[in-house]
């Protein structure tokens, strides 16, 4: 490296700056999945009642998929040398992509604002006398700074943070598990309700696919001929273990306090009950997460907003992002709850059908070639046609009241049939799919 700030942007990777550690998917994907985010998944699922076993069964099942996807993904970036949302230009073309990479950016905007108000609101726990406006601001730029270095010093932090997060969160759930007659009361209440298990199956998958627009921009610089599997295995099980202790100690958490509105500040209060230093682990732990989480955030939106505008500098990017991003923490920092639980689970409909598309062009019809990222057609209408149908297909499944919290009142007659359960993410994937393999077949 020339600089230790990262010169390039949304441009090809050649093969003389080719570096880096297959392991760092693995430390990257864990810690960046360490977070309140995760957690805030627990009471959901809490309040849900599912039996044990079928709540174990909708994590792991869940997890697995939705960690799958993003492995899958990432293992296309030494490939191509590209971020993920320019990877997307082969499969729908130059001019084609742009719905996407504007959808990107807006997605990662709503993921930043969110671990920003995490971010404030353990400054402010810490001290009250800090706005929450201003503890915002010192989040942000926190984490501003360690996006503007970029892709080494992101992999270099994550992997510090993997370890620090990995112990403060075993703590964190040892200590939820250390009042078993709590959690017994849980069991002698749960039911198995099918329908119940399919929300607890699509909220668990929906958070982890979500990851999947930034895959590949954190494994675009390793060489040319780094193993496919061993990329999709270690990125795979590094959001997956992650996300799965994330939301297990959501829950146990839950099941210890009676609390479950998913609030930060209720891990806190928990630990605090056994001393200043387990309050000080948890602070930290919560500050971290959001850290973890919120650097990938900053990063790959400045790179879907170079893919939108290309003349740009990536740090004007980043700043851009910064600055949009940390408003609408402000005000979604008012109501954060009814903030993540409406705008940015809506946000997620868009990527399943989108990823499905990718991965049968690369893994099915083995495009491998780079050039057309920057070369190729300017709309490839199969794509996109493809992805209408997939996401068309969906609707009826689709559950817009809960998505939105009752902004766009709308549930379709399958959803409402399965109970106001959401699968449409599992049907616009695999319709999309299905779309577009048989619309490219040869």
């Amino acid at each position: 490296m020339t600089s230790i700030i990262e010169r390039l942007g949304i441009e090809h990777i050649p093969s003389s700056m080719r570096h880096g550690r297959i392991m760092y998917q693995f430390t990257l994907w864990f810690a960046s999945n360490l977070t309140v985010a995760d957690y805030a998944l627990g009471p959901i699922l809490y309040m849900l009642g599912l039996p044990i076993p079928w709540l174990v069964l909708a994590l792991v099942l869940g997890n697995v998929l939705g960690g799958l996807l993003v492995g899958l993904l990432a293992a296309m970036g030494p490939t191509y040398g590209y971020p993920q949302i320019m990877i997307s230009r082969v499969a729908y073309g130059r001019v084609g992509n742009l719905p996407f990479a504007v959808a990107n950016w807006v997605s990662t905007l709503g993921w930043f604002s969110v671990n920003a108000i995490i971010g404030g609101y353990i400054i402010n726990y810490i001290d009250p006398a800090i706005p929450l406006y201003a503890a915002i601001l010192i989040t942000v730029l926190t984490q501003f700074i360690i996006a503007l270095f970029g892709y080494d010093i992101i992999h270099r932090s994550e992997y510090i943070l993997s370890i620090i997060l990995g112990i403060m969160f075993a703590v964190s759930l040892a200590l939820a598990l250390s009042k078993p007659h709590l959690l017994s009361t849980y069991v002698k209440s749960a039911s198995f309700n099918p329908f119940n298990f399919a929300i607890a199956l699509a909220t668990v998958f929906s958070y982890i696919m979500s990851w999947g627009p930034y895959a590949s921009d954190y494994s675009r610089y390793l060489p040319e001929n780094t193993s496919r599997l061993r990329i999709m295995a270690y990125a795979t099980l590094g959001g997956m273990l992650a996300s799965l202790w994330s939301e297990v100690v959501g829950f146990t958490v839950s099941a210890a306090t009676g609390n479950t509105s998913g609030l930060p500040t209720v891990l806190v209060q928990f630990m605090g009950n056994y001393g200043l230093t387990y309050t000080a682990i948890a602070v930290i732990a919560l500050f971290l997460g959001a850290l973890a989480a919120n650097v990938l955030n900053i990063y790959t939106n400045s790179l879907s907003a170079l893919a939108i505008y290309s003349k740009a500098r990536r740090w004007q990017a980043l700043i851009a992002g910064a600055v949009v991003g940390t408003v609408m923490a402000v005000i979604g920092g008012l109501n954060f709850v009814g903030y993540y639980e409406s705008f940015l689970l809506f946000l997620d409909y868009w990527i399943t059908p989108w990823i499905g598309i990718l991965l049968v062009m690369f893994y099915v019809n083995n495009v491998r070639d780079w050039r057309p990222v920057e070369s190729g057609s300017r709309v490839i209408w199969k794509a996109l046609l493809a992805y209408i149908v997939g996401l068309l297909i969906s609707v009826p499944f689709m559950n817009l009241n809960a998505a939105t919290g009752g902004l766009i009142p709308y549930t379709g007659p399958i959803a409402n049939a399965l109970g106001s359960a959401d699968i449409s993410y599992f049907v616009s994937f695999i319709a999309a799919s299905i779309t577009y393999l048989v619309l490219t077949r040869k």
